[in-house]
């Protein structure tokens, strides 16, 4: 049956959803740079890698370096509590799609008190500015992992691409190694948003060489680029 549901039909394609989900992994990915170059190296979104870095710094007896990876898992936790307190309590009843809409909303306003903060500092802040950060940046990326669940594309994440990465290389093996040689539509969709993700760390790499100020307007543009696409697949 699975491989049933992994063969391509005539009529699959990507759709605005996919785009948005696509735009949703480039803030992620933005986002996780920013973290890495100027928020003492928290990844807001990627919680394997944060917490790797969270019990590297404890393991060395280095808790300031602790520090910052802590208050993003806790804003990561926050903020998927929140998304899914939003959805019990006053998102019920409506359909998937909507709700993702509404939540991805939500994002946008962290994303975008995280911008309002980051210029009013003037870059990268120090002391409890830093940690505010932080908590906003991994808060939305925790709502937006809630968020991309509720679109319904098995096997996309736009915030955790460990086993979306294994699935891809499975998929392409599988590809290679039977015929027809043809890559089902699920791993050409996973690897789209997993491109994503990629391109925005690149650019978040790119514009650490000069423009680290501009970097922070990433994350809440694809964000907010990405609800533009949900309400606009929704009105079709």
């Amino acid at each position: 049956m699975a491989a049933d549901a992994d063969k391509p039909l005539p009529h699959e394609h990507l759709d605005r959803v996919d785009l948005g989900l696509a735009l949703l992994a480039i803030g992620a990915g933005s986002m996780d740079a920013l973290g890495f170059f100027a928020l003492g190296g928290a990844l807001p979104s990627a919680m394997t890698g944060n917490t790797a870095l969270l019990g590297l710094a404890l393991g060395q007896g280095h808790f300031a370096a602790a520090a910052p990876p802590f208050a993003a898992g806790i804003g990561f936790v926050l903020g998927a509590a929140l998304a899914t307190a939003l959805l019990q309590r006053f998102l019920v009843g409506l359909p998937a799609h909507q709700a993702a809409g509404r939540l991805i909303a939500v994002e946008v306003v962290l994303l975008a008190d995280f911008l309002l903060l980051w210029l009013l500092s003037g870059g990268p802040p120090s002391g409890a500015g830093l940690y505010v950060l932080i908590l906003l940046g991994a808060g939305g990326m925790g709502v937006q992992s809630v968020a991309a669940r509720q679109d319904d594309r098995p096997g996309i994440t736009t915030v955790v691409f460990t086993s979306t990465l294994t699935a891809i290389v499975m998929a392409l093996t599988k590809a290679v190694l039977t015929k027809p040689h043809r890559l089902g539509f699920a791993a050409k969709r996973q690897l789209f948003v997993y491109l994503g993700y990629a391109l925005g760390t690149i650019a978040g790499g790119i514009l650490s060489w000069s423009g680290i100020e501009a970097m922070a307007v990433i994350p809440p543009a694809a964000t907010l680029a990405a609800l533009g696409l949900h309400l606009a697949a929704r009105r079709s």
